[in-house]
């Protein structure tokens, strides 16, 4: 059993980057931080300070709690019957920056905190993608750094996956920015296609290689030659008005590439050249708003930080 107050911090995450559709993510140094009391109420209650969005969730649908129960009951965890979770600090919803992801991340992180025998992190993966996250997204969440999603079967019952951790380059940085439009989840799944032809297969097996090489060596002509996808990246750019521009923006201002962040609308772009991040940034803020779109940015390096225990 923990303690009777504890305090842990979950990272937003972008996942994908061009050919790492649906098994690359990467944990940002933008955190929530969740502090967990005993409380004498016989319930589980998540307050988000500044937050009006999560303060507003039903609590039976709050994903920090349906991850705090899914693990509870996965693994027979035997718990208060009274938790009070406050949750400070939140990366943009809805823009594909893994804040769902991390909500499952954080309530299982937090019911296992108090388990006497911890689950590997396949298996806390296997229950983030059953609640719903994306294996990126959900990977990085869980253990931070660069984190690979790797389906084991394709026949299984359920989802089997193998969690990879792999090296990154401490220079990289991130640009992100964020146009500010409604999307829903399956809009973006919507315009994907359900297959591919085998070429395109070939080729983004190809390039997802060099993006790993290059993010572990801090290339930037690799990265920037790589990053290229054809499996998602040209559906999803009618997301919003003026992301194919902002990416093309971004590349001459300077960053080794750009590409979609997660399931989007939010646009990724990197650079190992710190001084180079504020002119990335404008130029793609102004490309949106050169068709009317208001946006949101941040600027980020990569985090180690992950939910879960030790």
């Amino acid at each position: 059993m923990t303690d009777e107050e504890f305090t842990f911090e979950v990272p937003a995450t972008t996942a994908h980057l061009g050919p790492g559709f649906g098994v690359l993510g990467l944990a940002l140094d933008v955190k929530f931080t969740v502090t967990v009391r005993k409380s004498d109420v016989d319930d589980f209650v998540v307050e988000r300070l500044g937050d009006s969005v999560g303060t507003a969730l039903d609590l039976r649908h709050d994903a920090i709690l349906r991850g705090l129960r899914a693990a509870r009951d996965r693994w027979k965890i035997k718990m208060p019957t009274g938790l009070a979770i406050t949750v400070e600090g939140r990366a943009p919803r809805g823009c594909g920056l893994g804040t769902n992801s991390a909500d499952f991340a954080a309530g299982i992180g937090t019911a296992l905190r108090y388990a006497k025998t911890q689950p590997t992190a396949d298996e806390a993966l296997e229950l983030v993608v059953e609640l719903g996250s994306d294996p990126g997204h959900g990977a990085a969440a869980l253990i931070g750094g660069l984190a690979i999603g790797v389906h084991e079967a394709i026949d299984a019952p359920t989802p089997k996956f193998r969690v990879l951790r792999e090296p990154i380059h401490h220079e990289w940085r991130l640009a992100i920015v964020a146009p500010q439009v409604q999307t829903t989840t399956a809009d973006v799944h919507r315009v994907v296609p359900a297959s591919l032809a085998h070429g395109i297969v070939s080729r983004t097996s190809g390039r997802l290689v060099g993006l790993l090489r290059a993010l572990a060596t801090g290339d930037e002509d690799l990265l920037g030659y790589c990053l290229v996808d054809e499996s998602h990246v040209p559906f999803r750019l009618g997301v919003a008005p003026g992301m194919s521009k902002a990416i093309d923006a971004a590349r001459e201002a300077g960053a080794a590439g750009a590409t979609i962040s997660g399931h989007g609308p939010a646009l990724v772009a990197l650079t190992t050249d710190e001084s180079k991040c504020e002119a990335i940034e404008a130029a793609m803020v102004a490309a949106f708003e050169a068709e009317g779109v208001e946006t949101s940015t941040r600027i980020c390096q990569t985090d180690g930080t992950g939910a879960l225990p030790g």
